[in-house]
């Protein structure tokens, strides 16, 4: 009987040693597993860590930073300035002539009949305040453009061949023919204005305006110098 007991013992001794190993085992697994340190899923798909990543993205932007700072600085005030200057397009800039309004007018009165002449030209226009059109700059660029206003008193002046008696020399010689439009039609204060194409390549020195056989007046002459 004692025997048996012996064996039992020794039976359940060994079972709870076993045990025991078995329990500490476990233990010491999770705790190994729980040290592994976790890698995200960015990581996973590119294969590494972050710490490199950065590495490399901390150095470029220092590279990026020094490159810059070795970079001369630009004034704005400069940048505007050399836009200011820069004609805008493809365009010369237009030549200089004075910005006196005085300049461009022209009067004459004959024959009971009184013509007021404005050569229009874009200083003429801005020294007026108005602000050109792209259309305006173009069309004053290609072409010499007069405004003429007449006032009678009697007779009709609607009457009258404004295109076909009105002439332009550029320089001394003929211009060609002009185009006349009307800007104000009334038999008494008609107003328009004739346009003649401007010579290519040439400066303007001098230009004479004539109206011919207005009123009964042979030649009306308005002349400009530069």
């Amino acid at each position: 009987m004692k025997k048996h007991r012996s064996l039992l013992f020794i039976i359940f001794t060994s079972t709870v040693i076993v045990i025991a190993v078995f329990l500490s085992g476990c233990g010491q697994s999770k705790k190994e597993v729980k040290e592994v340190p976790r890698v995200s899923q960015e990581q996973v798909n590119t294969g590494g860590t972050n710490a490199p990543e950065n590495s490399r993205t901390g150095q470029a932007g220092e590279e990026k930073t020094a490159a810059t700072a070795s970079q001369p600085k630009t004034n704005p005030d400069q940048n505007n300035q050399d836009k200011s200057q820069k004609p805008p397009g493809n365009r010369s800039p237009l030549p200089g002539r004075p910005s006196d309004t005085r300049f461009y007018e022209r009067q004459d009165f004959q024959g009971g009949i009184e013509v007021e002449v404005i050569w229009l030209t874009p200083e003429y226009l801005q020294a007026l305040g108005q602000k050109l059109t792209p259309e305006e700059e173009k069309d004053l660029a290609t072409n010499f453009v007069f405004n003429i206003a007449l006032t009678a008193h009697s007779g009709n002046l609607m009457e009258f061949n404004f295109s076909g008696n009105t002439s332009l020399k550029v320089n001394g010689r003929d211009a060609g023919q002009g185009t006349w439009e009307f800007v104000y039609q009334d038999f008494h204060h008609p107003e328009g204005m004739i346009r003649f194409k401007v010579p290519a390549n040439e400066p303007v020195r001098e230009l004479t305006l004539s109206i011919n056989n207005l009123g009964g007046v042979p030649v009306r002459e308005f002349k400009w110098e530069l």
